[in-house]
């Protein structure tokens, strides 16, 4: 059965970006090129959800394919010879990437796999993909071609992937597939289940994370609730952990939002680090920048210490550190002193400095640190309200200490 995607294209494509389809089309077709749109982006034409950017398979040498656009006036912005792949300016700033028809063999689990027979047909580098849904093409005649029953698994909302071996391979895509179910309200097939439960009993401790990462920073963004929940209880945890925080209250965070600790763009590294402050098992295969080390450094280093009811002590433990950490903390335990900091003492700050001593006729000296913490102590006491009653107690406590 023939499934004509045309009207599809039509209403959800943009008219330059159609445009720039169309011409590729025509251009592939004037010098002997043939040319699919393939993967994310055909799938999310069937299902109607938002397109995001334009992959184009050429059965074929990509890079040769850019040449020949660039004969008509296009503009070569990127060329990876490795992958030959291309990225392709066309009018309007429309940008499309190319990539050649290939195989794929993963040598090690994990690790990216070396590609080869490159121009291959359609049929042979669909079945290097990851789910049969990322395996749909459209020809140039608008016609769903399809060689791994992709449609009816989007029809059938199942989740399914290729072959036995495509955990081992790469599993990453166990948390893609994750991502898949959470992001279409898909079901993952039986097997596909069974093969991604088969694979966390036994994970490879040596592989690489990166992609591991990039997965999960993505799932945990899908705006839905109780996906730390769902994920811990699919196992997928035990890619990067062997002891995570296993229950926590959501609705903590929600409580918290008023604060603006953190920005939305840095939520999802909340979750991981539930998942690995209290496991060694792979930090050191996440390649975490300092941002992100601060903020596991951070967190851990509350959880060891007592805090004690003093406001002094509770300003100083929590007001140099950053938003997401204390957030994190207070998720773990919901201690009491982080709701007085974050109530009465977060906005707190002394407005005298340096300078200001100095204009009094001090030196400077480790004693300006000593006069900053009692005038703090006045305010975080609600004793002190402007510049002028700051500088007035330090006179007073001088001439105190001094009489």
């Amino acid at each position: 059965m023939i499934i004509s995607l045309k009207n599809e294209f039509n209403e959800a494509i943009s008219v330059e970006f159609k445009l720039a389809v169309q011409t590729s089309f025509s251009v592939a077709e004037k010098y002997g090129f043939e040319i699919f749109l393939i993967g994310g982006i055909v799938r999310d034409l069937i299902l109607k959800n938002p397109l995001k950017d334009i992959d184009i398979a050429v059965q074929g040498d990509a890079v040769e394919f850019a040449k020949a656009l660039e004969k008509e006036g296009f503009k070569i912005l990127n060329i990876q010879e490795n992958l030959r792949t291309a990225k392709v300016e066309f009018s309007n700033n429309v940008v499309i990437d190319f990539a050649s028809t290939r195989e794929e063999n993963y040598i090690q689990s994990g690790v990216l796999p070396l590609a080869y027979n490159f121009g291959c047909t359609l049929e042979k580098d669909v079945q290097r993909r990851d789910f049969s849904i990322n395996t749909l093409a459209m020809n140039f005649n608008y016609e769903l071609v399809d060689y791994c029953s992709g449609y009816d698994d989007l029809v059938n909302k199942k989740i399914r992937i290729l072959h036995e071996k495509s955990f081992i391979d790469d599993p990453s895509r166990i948390i893609r597939t994750l991502k898949f179910k959470e992001r279409f309200n898909f079901e993952i097939d039986d097997n596909t289940f069974e093969l991604m439960q088969n694979y966390l009993k036994e994970v490879n401790s040596d592989m690489p994370l990166e992609r591991i990462k990039s997965e999960l920073k993505q799932y945990f963004e899908i705006k839905k609730e109780g996906l730390y929940e769902r994920f811990i209880q699919s196992n997928a945890y035990k890619l990067i952990s062997d002891n995570p925080i296993k229950e926590f209250d959501e609705s903590i965070l929600a409580k918290l939002s008023e604060y603006e600790l953190y920005d939305d763009s840095e939520k999802w590294f909340l979750y991981i680090i539930l998942l690995v402050v209290n496991s060694d098992f792979a930090i050191d295969r996440l390649n975490m920048n300092s941002f992100e080390k601060k903020i596991l450094k951070e967190t851990r280093s509350l959880l060891q210490k007592e805090i004690i009811e003093d406001k002094v002590a509770v300003y100083n433990l929590f007001n140099d550190l950053t938003g997401l950490s204390i957030a994190i903390y207070y998720v773990l335990t919901q201690n009491k002193m982080v709701k007085m900091f974050l109530d009465a003492l977060k906005d707190i700050k002394i407005l005298i400095n340096g300078k200001d001593l100095i204009d009094l006729g001090f030196l400077p000296s480790p004693y300006f640190n000593k006069l900053f913490d009692v005038v703090l102590k006045e305010k975080l006491d609600g004793k002190l309200k402007t510049k002028e009653e700051e500088i007035n107690f330090v006179k007073q406590f001088i001439e105190k200490e001094e009489g």
